[in-house]
């Protein structure tokens, strides 16, 4: 799968990482961040203009929470880790770590301009 394949991406690096420097961190709390940061932000704030209710809330917020824990263990089987890390091989997982988290936080302050932008995130003393 081909739209799958940034992700990979970013999950081999975070690895490849983990791996070399022997530290905390993987690919899996890679993408674990880059979820929270940059999907799972917006996804929350839309649903809370839903105003689903306090017993919906807690579950939709659950089970967005799960999610890069579920695809992990669903995706990165070690057939899959092995190859994937033999397709991705960097020369400088560092450098690529560091380009990573820059494109993570660049499209979390682009998204927080939006939401703040559209009035979905509104600063000051309440609505």
């Amino acid at each position: 799968m081909d739209i799958l394949r940034p992700i990979d991406y970013v999950w081999s690096v975070g690895e490849s990482h983990h791996q070399r420097e022997k530290g905390p961190g993987d690919g899996a709390s890679l993408l674990m961040w880059g979820w929270y940061l940059d999907a799972m932000l917006p996804l929350w704030s839309f649903a809370r203009q839903l105003d689903a209710g306090r017993i919906a809330e807690p579950i939709l917020f659950s089970g967005l929470a799960a999610v890069p824990f579920v695809f992990c263990r669903l995706r990165y089987t070690p057939q899959r880790r092995e190859e994937l890390l033999a397709r991705f091989r960097d020369k400088h997982p560092d450098r690529s770590l560091l380009f990573v988290w820059i494109g993570m936080v660049a499209i979390a302050c682009v998204e927080t301009l939006l939401m703040l932008h559209f009035g979905i995130w509104v600063i000051g003393m309440g609505r």
